[in-house]
């Protein structure tokens, strides 16, 4: 067994955080997505996910292995879903972005415990209502959202091309 936990990021596991960031890119370039190709996220976004506290590394022996932001203000490229709805539009919810999962640590469910542990903090936080979107060519976080169970609700778009484009999903606890 080994040691595997998330907690919140520090400004010194930045680094870290960005080399995990640009597996992350390297994995979804290598599928043919354009999502995470135009230099998001940037290390400015991650800078402002450190110093707002919505930042959570997991660590695995003591090692920064993955990275997620959690968001828990409303996400404005929610606020239009096409093609769908929302099912839970009163009650706050929590975001998860960023989801990414070093080189060499794939395959191993890690993402499993770290979205599960997020989502004992959200709901420790107060939130009942979960979201998270990718790009249609993302299978792998697809999958685990479905896994998790997220439904999908409709089309968002967190920009003006048609390639920011995002599958909408929400889990209601």
């Amino acid at each position: 067994m080994f040691n595997v936990f998330v907690r919140k990021a520090l400004r010194g596991d930045l680094p870290e955080i960005i080399q995990v960031i640009n597996d992350a890119k390297r994995l979804i370039k290598g599928t043919g997505s354009p999502q995470w190709q135009d230099g998001q996220p940037s290390r400015e976004v991650l800078e402002e996910d450190l110093d707002i506290g919505r930042g959570y590394v997991l660590i695995v022996n003591c090692k920064v292995v993955g990275y997620t932001a959690l968001m828990q203000t409303n996400d404005p490229h929610y606020d239009v879903i096409q093609d769908g709805s929302w099912k839970n539009t009163t009650d706050k919810y929590a975001t998860l972005h960023r989801v990414s999962i070093a080189d060499g640590y794939r395959g191993k469910h890690l993402s499993d415990f770290m979205i599960s542990n997020l989502f004992t903090i959200g709901y420790e936080l107060g939130f009942r209502n979960f979201r998270i979107d990718t790009h249609a060519m993302n299978k792998g976080m697809q999958h685990i959202s479905l896994k998790f169970g997220f439904k999908y609700r409709g089309i968002i778009y967190v920009g003006p091309k048609e390639d920011d484009r995002r599958l909408a999903y929400e889990l209601n606890m």
